[in-house]
């Protein structure tokens, strides 16, 4: 884990950088999961969504790269 200073909308706040992973297709990947007080949600690394489409499905819970 380390701790980075990151710009938001709502002006710089302190995260802390742990090292995740996701599996796609059978392809296991490492990925950034940023965590920062007052953000409920875990934050995907925006360079995937660069090259993968990103497909929520509130009702069954599903995040999907595709």
């Amino acid at each position: 884990m380390q701790t980075r200073v990151q710009r938001t909308a709502q002006g710089e706040a302190d995260f802390k950088i742990y090292a995740g992973k996701v599996r796609i297709d059978g392809q296991e990947f490492d990925i950034s999961v940023h965590v920062g007080q007052g953000v409920p949600e875990i934050l995907l690394g925006r360079q995937w969504l660069k090259t993968r489409r990103l497909v929520v499905d509130l009702p069954s819970g599903e995040l999907t790269l595709l």
